[in-house]
């Protein structure tokens, strides 16, 4: 599975400590959980957005990283790393492309995801004119253009196109009558941005004993988030051990967004 982290602050800032400083950073993550399947950061530049993706795996591009992650400054930043699903079975070579690379995105919207998405295509049949989001085979992928369609048909608000795509995947999970897997997704952990606020949603179903990958203290789909008035961090895992992390709940969305030279959050269960 995946590893990603995000950032919102009062005024542009790095991301580097998290990316790579820390003794449980997001190379660090990669490395030793083997997220081999691609990278990717996006943040925004005076409301633009700005991407860079590559699909080798980021430890073997250290260098490449690290200089992106000491010249990225904003207000908002997002970083992934890919270990790649494969729910249609399809031979690895296939899965990897700068196209299956997160994140993704679409006008000044940013989206990352970890999970497994167990019937992409029968989602696909579902999305109407969202279909075209999809240019690759990656099934986060159609999750965001799900999500996508979600915030038109909810008219922008994040809340209800998070409830709008969770009841789409059951209502097609409900339809198969021959089904390979016992639920639609394992989780669908995301962190977005509309370029304005930074967004996590919590959730999963998968409840293996599979653990956090640094420090084995936590379960590996439980999201976390460190806070003080001038930035959120919030992670797929802690980086380290020293910030007051605390856990973003299954089923939990927080919303956090600067105002009055402070960020401001709140969490709230869908």
């Amino acid at each position: 599975m995946c590893r990603m982290i995000g950032i919102i602050s009062v005024r542009p800032t790095s991301l580097y400590k998290y990316l790579v400083e820390d003794e449980c950073s997001l190379l660090i993550q990669a490395e030793k959980g083997k997220q081999s399947d691609g990278w990717g950061i996006g943040y925004y530049e005076r409301g633009k957005l700005r991407i860079f993706k590559s699909p080798r795996p980021v430890y073997e591009e250290k260098e490449l990283f690290i200089n992106l992650g000491q010249r990225t400054v904003s207000n908002i930043i997002i970083a992934h790393v890919r270990k790649a699903s494969n729910p249609r079975n399809l031979p690895k070579e296939r899965l990897i492309s700068l196209e299956n690379t997160q994140p993704f995105y679409y006008e000044n919207y940013l989206f990352v995801h970890n999970g497994t998405i167990y019937y992409p295509d029968e989602v696909l049949s579902v999305l109407g004119e969202y279909r075209s989001l999809v240019k690759g085979i990656n099934d986060s992928e159609v999750y965001f253009a799900l999500l996508m369609k979600g915030l038109e048909e909810k008219g922008g608000d994040f809340i209800e196109a998070i409830k709008f795509a969770k009841e789409i995947l059951w209502k097609v999970f409900n339809r198969i009558t021959k089904r390979k897997h016992k639920l639609p997704y394992s989780s669908l952990n995301t962190i977005f941005s509309d370029g304005k606020r930074l967004y996590a949603f919590s959730h999963y179903l998968s409840q293996s004993d599979l653990k956090s990958i640094c420090y084995k203290d936590s379960p590996y789909f439980r999201m976390v988030y460190y806070y003080n008035d001038k930035f959120l961090v919030i992670a797929s895992e802690k980086t380290n051990k020293s910030d007051n992390w605390k856990p973003l709940e299954d089923s939990n969305v927080l919303i956090a967004e600067v105002n009055n030279d402070r960020v401001e959050y709140n969490i709230e269960r869908v």
